[in-house]
């Protein structure tokens, strides 16, 4: 098949494609072998389903060859391990007899792995990676997978991981424009995250003059957001006068630049910049921008206030503009709000498991969740646009309904509940978390008896991700320890991180061996959450013996922690609290800040904890 002639894929093969990857990486990370990986590509094209789309003579060894040549080995510093093509006249590598250039060559020469396509291999890889090897690989791999590693951090709520990465890679001085660029956008998204909006723009300030053009440009932009948001316009107006210098082409600052000069109250000079940049983005066919700039663009926008309107009044205009540019307004929340309360209305589609491959060594099934064939084809809508559909689009939910019983188009509808400042985003979020509601539910009943929700497989994220989210959300202590505790049973491997809230809620609800038996699930961690929730249960139990031999354990691993455990008081230190660096002085605060008072609940639990380090051997930190 060849892209130009099919731009949109069916569904089920873009499924397919998606679950070929996925399985081909887990191989390819889990052995390292290239040899046993070749020798697996039959079953792997038949289990993901993509053995039917192409004839019994389908040769997948050249497709698995540019998926092997692509992925990052851990035991090669996260580079690629590339196989040589064969030559012309040698025997051809999938075993058919023949010469290689009268077998596979003509299909490695129709399946050129280009950047856009060694790019996802990449990211699933590291989605794959352990927590130890996506710590390593931000420190020892090319700087394309690090920038990844630490979208992966960001997008996984570590923005704070995410921040220290973007800052050494900028630093380095060894990304490329595009990739400048890209971090330069991530590096806003983390500071947002954080709410460090101060340090935020320090950080861009002082990294500006050593940005390549486009990167800078980004820089000034996301600079003049923030001055805007803090009613500073005639600062957004300078940051985006250099930036259009930098790169005078970038429809982004004649937008930004409309919104600021409306905030200026500059509003003939607001009409014509709008007039002068529509051309631009008519040109780009870029419709939002189109709308947006016809608009700001008509003379009879935003004519006079009269004298009496209030000062509140001008205020919220103001912020009405510049959520039309930043995110929903109150017409796009009713209009969602209207369609997920008739979704709530309608029947959810039927969701049954089956069994999966076996789990590697040990042999085990495992189940994957199928969905019902009209959820299954909005994936195609989903990957339909390299840069992602808009979730907030009322009428692609309008044509396309069944998104609304999509796990991870919801899972993207999520990221803009946020607080509930009016009446519209109150009840968009809670119309959307009924939904997601009714559809984790359907989901979960679905599910055999024990069975789980494995990490590895692309299906299961969103609904993970999403369930975790409603734990941790939920008021009442013991519902949230129910949640929580249901979403370690359904991914013991725990690629969430969430048994580290879990072991805190349940020693602060006094379920002390609840606490401690997941703490031992992982004796090897480096979280403060198992090492030292592990030692206040043993405590609290009264095995004191075995408490102080998990404090050994726990101070040699991260020392810090212990110290800032037992000081009286303890500035915050100069490290982000929410950037944690394990073993650094930000993971020792964020746990002291997060479960001091537990431990000072526990009668003489300090000072048993002071006594016993001094009969421990002396650790720096």
């Amino acid at each position: 098949m060849q892209p130009d002639e099919h731009p949109e894929i069916p569904a089920e093969f873009a499924q397919a494609i998606h679950a070929f990857l996925d399985q081909s990486i887990r191989h390819i990370l889990r052995h390292e072998d290239a040899e046993r990986y070749f020798q697996a590509l039959g079953e792997i094209a038949r289990h993901s389903g993509m053995a039917k789309w192409f004839d019994d003579q389908m040769p997948w060894w050249g497709i698995g060859r540019l998926v092997w040549n692509a992925t990052p080995l851990p035991s090669k510093g996260f580079r690629n391990a590339t196989l040589p093509e064969p030559r012309r006249n040698d025997r051809c590598p999938c075993g058919s007899g023949k010469k290689f250039k009268r077998c596979c060559q003509p299909l490695e020469s129709a399946h050129t792995m280009g950047l856009a396509e060694e790019v996802p291999i990449t990211r699933i890889a590291i989605d794959l990676f352990t927590q130890q090897q996506r710590q390593a690989a931000a420190k020892q791999a090319p700087t394309r997978a690090r920038l990844l590693v630490a979208e992966h951090e960001l997008e996984q709520g570590h923005p704070g991981k995410a921040r220290k990465q973007l800052l050494t890679l900028l630093d380095s001085g060894k990304l490329v424009e595009e990739l400048q660029t890209h971090a330069v956008h991530l590096l806003g998204d983390a500071y947002e995250a954080m709410g460090h909006l101060t340090a935020g723009e320090k950080a861009m300030l002082e990294r500006i003059p050593g940005l390549k053009p486009m990167a800078a440009a980004a820089a000034l932009q996301w600079l003049s957001s923030r001055a805007l948001e803090d009613d500073r316009p005639a600062d957004a107006l300078a940051h985006l006068l250099y930036a259009e210098h930098l790169d005078p082409d970038n429809l982004t600052n004649g937008l930004l630049k409309v919104v600021t000069l409306r905030a200026l109250g500059a509003d003939d000079d607001a009409r014509r910049t709008a007039q002068e940049w529509l051309l631009l983005a008519q040109e780009l066919g870029d419709e939002q921008a189109i709308e947006l700039l016809e608009e700001q663009a008509s003379s009879t926008y935003l004519k006079a206030f009269p004298e009496d309107m209030a000062e509140d009044d001008e205020e919220d205009a103001q912020d009405d503009n510049i959520l039309q540019l930043f995110g929903p307004d109150k017409a796009t929340l009713t209009a969602l709000t209207k369609l997920l309360e008739k979704a709530h209305d309608q029947a959810l589609h039927p969701v049954h498991f089956e069994p999966g491959p076996p789990d590697g060594d040990e042999g085990q099934s495992r189940w994957v969740m199928i969905s019902a064939a009209k959820v299954e084809k909005t994936n195609a809508l989903l990957y339909s646009d390299p840069d992602g559909i808009d979730p907030l689009d009322p009428t692609l939910i309008r044509h396309h309904p069944d998104l609304l019983q999509n796990p991870s188009f919801l899972e993207a509808l999520d990221a803009h509940a946020g607080l509930a400042l009016n009446d519209e985003q109150a009840a968009f979020n809670k119309a959307l978390a009924r939904q997601v509601d009714r559809l984790i539910d359907h989901i979960l009943a679905a599910l055999p008896a024990g069975g789980q929700l494995p990490w590895e497989w692309l299906e299961h994220r969103p609904v993970l991700r999403q369930m975790m989210a409603r734990a941790l959300e939920h008021p009442d202590l013991q519902a949230s320890i129910e949640g929580l505790s249901q979403v370690l049973a359904l991914c013991p491997n725990d690629n969430l991180g969430v048994r580290a809230p879990l072991i805190n809620s349940l020693l602060r609800a006094g379920h002390n061996a609840e606490a401690l038996a997941i703490a031992e699930q992982y004796p090897e961690d480096h979280l403060a959450e198992t090492r030292y929730g592990r030692v206040l249960a043993l405590v609290r139990l009264s095995r004191l013996h075995e408490a102080e031999q998990a404090l050994r354990g726990a101070y040699a691993a991260l020392p810090k922690v212990l110290n800032y455990l037992i000081a009286n008081k303890r500035k915050q230190p100069k490290l982000d609290p929410n950037g944690i660096v394990i073993g650094g002085n930000d993971q020792a605060w964020y746990y002291r800040q997060d479960m001091r008072d537990v431990f000072l609940e526990t009668p003489g639990m300090i000072g048993w904890l002071e006594s016993t380090k001094k009969r421990l051997p002396p650790v720096s930190g």
